[in-house]
């Protein structure tokens, strides 16, 4: 990843909030519409959005989670707010990153293994249904998130056949991570709000507090 030599902390910042995705529906109050009010408490000066820049430019927002297509976007345009997509994704890559999980998941070896972290995901996806975003967006459950993850990658690491799973996730991040630092540094005084799905979060504000982006957490929210 190539990082931006001139990051630097300042008096704006940087708020990541996780979206759930199709968990919004079902969610008893982390719904979609409580997705905008927290748009609406945040106030932010740019939105950094899980889509592609091609699709922020055409005005569609294609792929984008229903999450922040329902009523951050339509909130921060009406606002006149810069939106920025800090997606990326390979086709090709991608094809070959589904392919393999869906080859783990089904994989005879690795059953205690997959029903360990995905057991973890299952239970993180039922505590969703009746928390709301503060506990959900909480350095706990972040740190609960990564544990998981990194448990995954630890044991692909062990299977080279599936190295490529670890190492895909890691280079979406890392280009979602070099986007967002780019908007931040060329946007020193602003706050901006990341709006992505919770499977990132842990990773971006971990790489966001490595070059000196100051980094609000949900709890701190009246701070942003």
């Amino acid at each position: 990843m190539t990082i931006p030599c001139f990051a630097q902390k300042s008096s704006g910042g940087v708020f990541v909030l996780g979206g759930i995705h199709q968990g919004h529906e079902t969610a008893k109050y982390y719904t979609y519409e409580r997705m905008g009010e927290i748009y609406q408490q945040l106030k932010p000066d740019i939105l950094c959005v899980e889509t592609k820049q091609k699709y922020v430019d055409d005005g569609s927002f294609k792929e984008t989670p229903f999450d922040f297509k329902k009523f951050i976007i339509p909130l921060t345009q009406k606002d006149k707010i810069p939106i920025y997509g800090i997606d990326w994704w390979d086709s090709e890559k991608g094809e070959k990153w589904q392919e393999l999980q869906q080859k783990a998941f089904n994989d005879s070896t690795l059953i205690s293994e997959v029903k360990l972290f995905g057991g973890m995901f299952s239970l993180l996806d039922d505590y969703f249904k009746n928390k709301d975003f503060e506990d959900i967006n909480s350095k706990y459950i972040t740190a609960l998130w990564k544990a998981k993850n990194e448990f995954k990658y630890h044991v692909f690491s062990q299977h080279p056949e599936y190295e490529f799973i670890t190492e895909f996730e890691n280079e979406r991040n890392n280009h979602i991570v070099e986007n967002i630092l780019k908007i931040a540094t060329e946007n020193p005084n602003k706050k901006i709000l990341v709006a992505v799905g919770i499977d990132h979060k842990y990773y971006i504000e971990k790489e966001l507090e490595k070059y000196n982006i100051r980094v609000y957490q949900i709890g701190n929210i009246e701070q942003f």
